[in-house]
């Protein structure tokens, strides 16, 4: 086996963290820098947050922490928000710094979707430095999207592709269930949907991606969110989250996302109404958290045999 790649992790929240985990016993990979802002981290070992971590100190920027790991080259794990125009400049950063970058950023994961501009940028930056950028995930980067756009290739005359994501957000991580609004009233509920920056992100990423895969061109939305409410009881429960896109032709993609810490059982399912028709459930769903880590650990063992530039989940080689 070749040398493990070198990888920094750039965001040391409970994902963050997590993946730096899942990266700490990965053979392929060697986790040789870690970034975070925040000041009760910053200056402290690795060590104190993760056991059996290197004496690796947290650094503040990425072009220090690359000082620190005297390597050339690597992988940037990016885990710092699920908004694009929050944290391209990070990955441009990260770029200049010779650094492929995997990113957890939910907008990331079909750029053009929301932000072509950005997208255009960072795919020219990549390209320049001879590097490549690539959102992944759970979902988007693998339930809703790579997954089911996989399974449509032992279907054809294909009329529409449905993906149901129903999950107890009590069992996730606490800014997990703040972003879904468990626990709050219906009246702060619908102040932080009005505000913006509230729900599940990346739900319009992964119809995008899952239709492009499919070759069709949504032009027909419907987006839909509500709060996930029990009679007798004050607090809202999550959210629920649809969307549907059609092409002109009548092509579908339905899409389900349920955080609602009510619901009675957890559950992922795929329904590709095609021939032959196909249908893949995963009782008691697949739990985010860890499957975000393997998916962002996937990414970074094969980034570096992927063409240059913005890619998508899509574009990864699977060895």
């Amino acid at each position: 086996m070749s040398a493990p790649l070198p990888v920094i992790v750039q965001g040391l929240g409970p994902i963050g963290l997590r993946i730096a985990e899942a990266a700490l016993s990965d053979p392929f990979l060697e986790v040789v820098g870690a970034v975070e802002i925040n000041p009760d981290m910053v200056g402290k070992p690795l060590s104190d947050f993760i056991d059996g971590a290197p004496e690796i100190v947290i650094r503040q920027a990425v072009s220090a922490a690359r000082v620190d790991a005297r390597s050339d080259g690597g992988i940037l794990i990016h885990c710092t928000g699920s908004y694009l125009e929050q944290v391209s400049p990070q990955i441009e950063e990260a770029l200049r710094q010779d650094l492929h970058v995997v990113s957890t950023c939910e907008e990331l994961s079909f750029a053009q979707a929301r932000h072509p501009e950005i997208a255009s940028g960072l795919d020219l930056l990549a390209r320049r430095a001879d590097r490549t950028v690539v959102g992944t995930g759970v979902n988007p980067g693998f339930l809703m999207d790579a997954l089911p756009a996989s399974m449509s290739a032992i279907s054809h005359s294909i009329k529409s592709v449905s993906v149901r994501r129903v999950q107890d957000p009590s069992r996730r991580r606490v800014p997990f269930q703040e972003k879904v609004g468990m626990g709050i009233s219906l009246a702060q509920w619908e102040e932080k949907r009005d505000a913006g920056g509230f729900g599940h992100v990346g739900l319009v990423e992964s119809a995008r991606l899952l239709a492009y895969s499919l070759g069709w061109k949504l032009v027909d939305w419907q987006h839909d969110m509500v709060p996930c409410e029990v009679a007798g009881q004050e607090l809202v429960q999550g959210t629920l989250e649809t969307l549907e896109g059609s092409t002109y032709d009548g092509h579908r993609v339905r899409l389900h996302f349920e955080a609602n810490a009510s619901v009675d059982e957890e559950y992922d399912e795929i329904v590709v109404d095609g021939t032959p028709p196909l249908k893949l459930r995963f009782e008691g769903g697949v739990f985010g958290d860890d499957a975000t880590a393997a998916a962002a650990l996937r990414a970074a063992r094969v980034i570096p045999h992927t063409r240059r530039g913005l890619m998508t989940v899509l574009d990864l080689p699977l060895r």
